[in-house]
């Protein structure tokens, strides 16, 4: 039996687990993928209903629902109503999971990021998950355990899998066996944030490049300036990333990009010194990695980098 997660970066624990259920053939009736963004959850969830549907290719196979779009369902996508037809899929979810598999043995459905649910939505799909039906297997994946993002009885109801960046050594490997160039790979492996997913979808954009050296430049001109420059870079970014959380897009949030290439740079500073001037690289470089932890926990955005930006301005 061939591999069924082949060429998938990373996630040792989590794609063991599910080879090894694969084999078996004693699965879970529903599963939550846990892991932010572009790591690769999507991608696992549509091997693995390829692995218990290979019947077909899921494109056109009748016992496989997928929905991944940025816009949230709409409760008649989910619901069972025999007079309303759903806005989107010929079925609704449940009205696929009620009818016995076309095909083959099973029927496999996929709600990529299930936060898009509202809660009372979330209470209909619920109901499903609490009385499954044989031989069906739902997948959900989300970004946050946070009760404000999935119904913690929603979480109660699946085996949960988690999904963690994947070091860049392996997301370049990736890269370069879909053909990328191995210089280019190597920078959107470190730009990547450990993210297979993002790096293979801007792995032909030039604009992703671009960006980079631009904000290279930016931390360039900081090193030394005046206090403002520092103030205005970070006054600019903070600005950008409230455009991007207003925006519903697949755009990279600004601020974590432009951290990442702040960070290749004051990498390869600290690894071209010695000495005392190695120690300060090495000093804005960890702290970088602190700014990213404050963004995380919802500390003024602004703050952080005008605090991040004025160390790079003095230790330089």
């Amino acid at each position: 039996m061939t591999d069924p997660f082949h060429g998938i970066a990373g996630h040792t624990q989590a794609l063991d687990q599910l080879r090894s259920q694969v084999k078996s053939d004693r699965l879970a009736h529903a599963y939550l993928f846990v892991g932010e963004q572009g790591l690769g959850k999507s991608t696992t969830a549509r091997a693995l209903a390829s692995a218990l549907l290979p019947e077909a290719p899921l494109t056109r196979n009748p016992d496989y629902w997928e929905d991944d779009r940025i816009k949230p369902l709409s409760i008649n996508e989910i619901r069972l109503l025999p007079d309303k037809p759903p806005e989107f899929h010929e079925l609704s979810l449940q009205a696929f999971l009620n009818l016995k598999p076309a095909i083959g043995a099973r029927r496999v459905a996929l709600v990529v990021n299930v936060g898009r649910l509202r809660d009372q939505d979330q209470g209909v799909l619920l109901k499903t998950l609490e009385e499954p039906h044989p031989h069906r297997v739902i997948v959900l994946t989300t970004p946050s355990l946070n009760p404000f993002v999935v119904l913690p009885t929603v979480v109660s109801r699946c085996q949960r899998l988690f999904f963690h960046p994947v070091p860049a050594p392996e997301i370049e490997k990736l890269l370069v066996a879909a053909g990328v160039e191995a210089r280019r790979a190597n920078l959107l492996s470190e730009l990547s944030g450990g993210r297979p997913g993002w790096a293979m979808r801007r792995a032909s954009d030039e604009r992703v490049i671009e960006l980079h050296r631009a904000w290279t430049r930016r931390l360039e001109e900081i090193f030394g300036a005046p206090a403002d420059v520092p103030l205005h870079v970070a006054a600019q970014l903070d600005s950008e990333q409230m455009g991007w959380r207003r925006s519903e897009g697949d755009e990279e949030d600004p601020a974590l990009f432009a951290i990442a290439s702040w960070q290749i740079e004051l990498r390869r500073r600290m690894l071209g010194s010695r000495g005392r001037e190695q120690g300060r690289w090495a000093r804005l470089l960890e702290l970088s990695y602190d700014t990213l932890g404050y963004l995380e926990q919802n500390v003024s955005p602004r703050l952080a980098l005008e605090t991040f930006l004025l160390e790079c301005r003095r230790a330089s």
